[in-house]
């Protein structure tokens, strides 16, 4: 029963997706739990864990973790926001609205449905369109580059660069670190193969988006300031595992925002959406190819 769920669930949204929406253009599941706001952009954005709908029909999980990422969901729609008023142009947004009571989209299905067939509906539905954005921007672009955002409650007020390491493989030495092996584990390992910079330079050092986003005033790791985090730090999860493929040109990271001052109010998630749009505008050139205000122009260029 499992297996044809997900096959209607493919050829219902294969139907859906047989000509690509418009840049900017909404689309809901079939019960409207999953949001898809279709982009323009090699850059596409989730949000699993900031929805508030607690429907009856949907048992509640009974295991795992069920409390919300607030406000994530609000602030991937600031970055969009920032995104298109600096460039005309839109980010691909997947928002999960289902409480994570209800369902927790960046686990696997069995941990984040829990035998629901609703929300393994959702489920589907909502990596469905991921992988619809991330396809999107492959074909347009050559590559696709995800983030997905959550939030987290440790009391190091930081941005946690999720890239499939935790910090003790990142306590590693250099010279491991820079194996095959731990960069084929990773989630930039598309960008490795491309890059002239060692692995250890694209997650922690100069140019790596940590460093990035701490030259525009957000603490985050790795990072040249802080290259091994501290624990408790999050790795990155499913939807970064199950998507970020160098062989199907998808590359990105997971966020974790911290609350205070970033997730808190509208102004601050502004000034952090407009702090990670300046910091993407410098890291997509130098480690994509490509520009944000006008892709197109530089991949018909090289």
């Amino acid at each position: 029963m499992k297996l044809l769920a997900a096959l209607l669930v493919s050829l219902c949204l294969g139907a859906a997706f047989a000509a690509e929406p418009a840049a900017g253009a909404g689309t809901f599941g079939a019960h409207g739990f999953i949001e898809y706001v279709a982009g323009d952009l090699p850059l596409i954005i989730a949000a699993p864990h900031g929805g508030r709908l607690k429907p009856a029909e949907i048992p509640d999980r009974t295991s795992g973790v069920v409390d919300i990422d607030a406000n994530t969901q609000e602030l991937a729609r600031a970055i969009a926001s920032v995104v298109h008023a600096e460039t005309g142009r839109h980010v691909h947004l997947i928002l999960c609205h289902l409480h994570r009571s209800k369902l927790d989209a960046n686990r696997d299905l069995a941990e984040a449905a829990q035998g629901s067939a609703l929300a393994e509906h959702a489920w589907q539905e909502h990596h469905a369109f991921i992988s619809q954005a991330c396809a999107s921007a492959v074909k347009h672009f050559g590559v696709a580059f995800l983030i997905d955002l959550h939030g987290h409650g440790h009391a190091d007020s930081r941005l946690e660069l999720g890239y499939l390491h935790d910090s003790l493989d990142l306590a590693d030495c250099e010279e491991a670190l820079n194996q095959s092996t731990f960069i084929n584990a990773g989630s930039l390992r598309w960008i490795a193969q491309r890059s002239t910079l060692s692995y250890t330079e694209l997650l922690r050092g100069p140019r790596s988006l940590g460093a990035l986003l701490e030259r525009e005033g957000f603490h985050a790791t790795p990072s040249p300031r802080m290259p091994v985090p501290t624990g408790p730090f999050f790795r990155g999860g499913y939807t970064i595992q199950h998507h970020c493929k160098a062989a199907l040109s998808i590359t990105g990271l997971q966020i974790e925002a911290h609350r205070p001052r970033l997730r808190d109010t509208d102004e601050n998630r502004l000034a952090f959406s407009r702090a990670l749009v300046k910091s993407l505008a410098a890291y997509f050139p130098l480690h994509l190819g490509i520009r944000l205000d006008e892709p197109r122009r530089l991949i018909e260029a090289q």
